[in-house]
């Protein structure tokens, strides 16, 4: 008799109540006392993935498990949830996990949990509704986005780069704000603040026309630090040409406005030789068509860096492919020294443009040429894609006198440059001809 009175007792207990665990009534207090006790991670686990509880319950389990440090517990959870369900629960659990992830002060610095719970919200992201999303984002941009920025972006799993990304131009507003903070700070008569790397990188990865503005900028400031041009120009490279892995490349967008600006600081002789290629190498970012009357005209232009022609000129190939490669090499200075890697460089980059039957009608046009460059180029193209058919055309310019100047470098000294012809007889004959 007293067993079967429990057994009603526990019956009505449950009644109309979600249970885990018993007859324990699943609650927010509950689901708070959980994370203070043995059995509580495996009770919080098992409310984050029961249907039948509201989603704000299973959100909130998921907050408690993340400030406990059982993240992964949540993503796996969340990677066999229902995609409507979890749509559901994300939405509920981004502003629990921002109120763990927020520092009040913006020079202060997160601890683990907070951290912890930043990292949670950009592991979520993925999974969230488009309103949640944007909701999200804001939490993202206000935690990055402030005075301590350059030390925030380095913690937890997600670098703040790699997040500025993935937020895009919404986060460049109030990003640009923290770099005109550093710029205007009061106590800099002596000392003027250092702009950083991660925040130079952060501004460039948001893909906004208006950071990427900031960053051209501060390749002219004159903060006392002669480490900016390079640091500047090199964030912009990282992002919209090679991220190394850490994000996406940039879609080039953002760099179209500032074309001019751009094209300005690669043929600056002042510029730091690293900065300048970078320019170059941005400029051929944008893309075809728009990339390649910049790059062509820069070829032939005056510049105290011997290589900067050479660099134009690879660029310039990469951006106009097979179709460019005569106005690319016409536009090559004929009066100057080229080494024979140079040449060779140029050359390979031809041999390796498709269509190849195109590549291979330009490297012979290039034989007829009057210009001694453009005649060697197009031999040594010729060789670099073993065009063995044309050993007899390239035999042909056996009786030219004009000398390679540079060809052996600056290691060639007291050596005696071969004559254009010299140079046709041995590619000839590596390519079979006598």
């Amino acid at each position: 008799m007293f067993a079967r009175r429990m057994l009603i007792a526990m019956m009505a207990c449950c009644l109309g109540d979600v249970c885990l665990g018993g007859c324990e009534k699943t609650d927010h207090e509950t689901i708070d006392k959980w994370s203070h006790t043995a059995q509580g991670p495996a009770k919080l686990q098992k409310a984050l993935v029961d249907d039948a509880l509201p989603a704000e319950l299973s959100a909130h389990a998921a907050a408690n498990l993340v400030r406990r440090g059982d993240d992964q517990v949540v993503y796996a959870a969340f990677s066999n949830m229902a995609p409507a369900r979890r749509a559901d629960v994300v939405a509920k659990l981004s502003p629990r996990l921002w109120e763990i992830a927020r520092v009040e002060a913006e020079r202060d610095l997160p601890g683990a949990p907070q951290i912890s719970a930043k990292d949670a919200l950009v592991r979520v992201r993925k999974w969230a509704d488009e309103p949640s999303r944007q909701a999200l984002d804001s939490y993202l941009i206000d935690w990055y986005c402030v005075a301590s920025y350059e030390d925030r972006a380095k913690g937890g799993a997600n670098l703040g780069a790699a997040v500025m990304r993935l937020v895009g131009p919404a986060a460049a507003p109030k990003l640009v704000s923290v770099a005109n903070g550093v710029i205007a700070a009061p106590g800099q008569g002596k000392v003027k603040n250092r702009i950083g790397d991660e925040l130079l990188l952060g501004l460039a990865a948001t893909g906004s026309p208006d950071a990427v503005a900031w960053v051209l900028d501060a390749v002219r400031l004159d903060r006392g630090d002669q480490t900016l041009p390079v640091r500047a120009m090199s964030a912009l490279f990282k992002a919209y040409i090679d991220p190394d892995g850490l994000f996406a490349v940039s879609p080039p967008e953002a760099l179209v406005p500032h074309l001019t600006a751009i094209v300005e600081i690669a043929k600056d002789d002042a510029q730091n030789v690293r900065a300048s290629n970078d320019a170059v190498a941005l400029i051929r970012a944008v893309g075809p068509p728009r990339c390649l009357a910049p790059l062509l005209g820069m070829i032939g232009a005056p510049h105290r860096n011997a290589e900067f022609k050479l660099v134009a000129a690879n660029n310039a190939l990469k951006c106009g492919g097979a179709a460019a490669i005569l106005d690319v090499v016409k536009a090559l200075p004929d009066v100057g020294a080229y080494t024979e890697a140079q040449v060779a460089g140029i050359a390979h980059a031809i041999s390796d443009l498709a269509p190849r039957d195109r590549a291979l009608e330009a490297a012979r046009t290039l034989l007829t040429d009057r210009a001694t460059v453009a005649k060697w180029v197009g031999m040594e193209s010729l060789a670099a894609m073993k065009a063995t058919a044309d050993a007899p055309a390239i035999a042909g310019l056996a009786h030219h006198r004009e000398r390679l100047i540079g060809f052996w470098g600056e290691q060639g000294q007291g050596k005696v440059e071969p004559t254009l012809g010299q140079r046709a007889t041995q590619l000839s004959a590596t390519l079979g001809g006598k």
